[in-house]
């Protein structure tokens, strides 16, 4: 209970009445995933129409009835003239141009990450949502967990000091296989990483996949990277292929270390008996549960309340983009460092 805190960003009222949205893309893991916690946000905000863009997606966007389904961008476009926003929730691959289409039509876009995978997509993104003066809110539902929150907290009250090295592990037992496991959890660590150092990356290697030659044409089981910060190191490791899911963290600074496994936080802090606190929840567990999508809903509400505040909705997305991109281009030069 120590360590539970707030969501940083001003607390702005809700505003009244409902935004109207589309959905762009909704195969079954976005149904699974965004479905419900929309139908849990229907009071603030609407789905007006589902565009499907692939294989069993109409069957997918039965869950609102009243949702007109198109099968095609410039369809949704040209058929519905009265909508907010949009929501990315296409296959990873066609998300960046959702997007940027999303934008071009006068729509704020609200992405699923990942939504890009270099800083060239990215900034066309941006440049898009400057033109039309609409903005671009990744999904980041996981920063809303009691783990991220306590963990945020520990880092701000910087209880191990400065952060000198900090590991991360992600293990899934399959579900990232098919496109691979850096395009399935990448985003996501890497967010998580750049959350916990605060610092800019300045190089990283990568390791996709056991052999020593990779094919960008292979969908890896296995990643591992590491990134140099100035003054820190930060290790990542990803897996589809283990026996269970699961998430750890390991933090250490000059003041003492920090491990989280599961839903288990050990502190070992200089001046202060070692101590294990409980979790509410444990990240293995997914990434993007219905109530942590359901703040999430709301955050992006709240970004549409003062339309010239400064931004918050895209976090560390330039760099996760720009680490996925990299990520792939270390691994096809033996792994080598490359400068960021």
């Amino acid at each position: 209970a120590a360590f539970f805190v707030r969501r940083t960003g001003p607390d702005l009222p809700i505003m009244s009445g409902m935004i109207k949205g589309a959905i762009l893309g909704f195969d079954r893991e976005a149904a699974e995933l965004y479905g419900p916690a929309l139908l849990d946000a229907k009071n603030f905000l609407g789905i007006q129409a589902v565009t499907c863009l692939g294989p069993g997606e109409e069957r997918n966007a039965a869950v609102f009835p009243e949702a007109r389904i198109y099968h095609g961008l410039e369809e949704l476009f040209s058929g519905e003239t009265d909508l907010d926003f949009a929501l990315i929730t296409s296959a990873p691959g066609q998300r960046a141009r959702c997007a940027r289409r999303a934008l071009e039509n006068r729509l704020h876009a609200l992405c699923r990450p990942p939504f890009c995978f270099s800083t060239t997509e990215f900034d066309e993104i941006c440049q898009a949502a400057q033109r039309n003066r609409r903005i671009v809110f990744s999904a980041q539902p996981w920063e809303h967990s009691h783990t991220w929150r306590t963990l945020s907290e520990i880092i701000d009250r910087q209880l191990p000091g400065q952060t000198r090295r900090a590991e991360i592990q992600l293990l899934s037992p399959g579900r990232e296989r098919e496109r691979g496991v850096t395009a399935g959890l990448g985003w996501q660590a890497f967010s998580v990483l750049l959350g916990l150092v605060r610092l800019p990356p300045l190089t990283m290697t990568a390791r996709l996949g056991l052999d020593t030659a990779w094919s960008p044409d292979t969908a890896e089981d296995e990643a591992s990277f590491q990134l140099h910060f100035s003054g820190a190191t930060g290790i990542i490791h990803l897996s589809a292929a283990a026996h269970a899911a699961r998430f750890s963290v390991r933090l250490a600074g000059e003041k003492g270390l920090v491990e989280l496994r599961g839903n288990q936080l050990f502190l070992d802090i200089a001046g202060n008996t070692p101590e294990t606190v409980t979790l509410e929840d444990d990240l293995a567990e997914g990434f993007e549960r219905r109530e942590w999508l359901l703040s999430e809903l709301l955050s992006f509400r709240k970004e549409l309340e003062v339309p010239d505040r400064p931004r918050a909705g895209l976090k560390n997305s330039r760099y996760c983009a720009k680490l996925l991109r990299n990520a792939g281009y270390s691994a096809s030069v033996n792994s080598s460092a490359v400068p960021l």
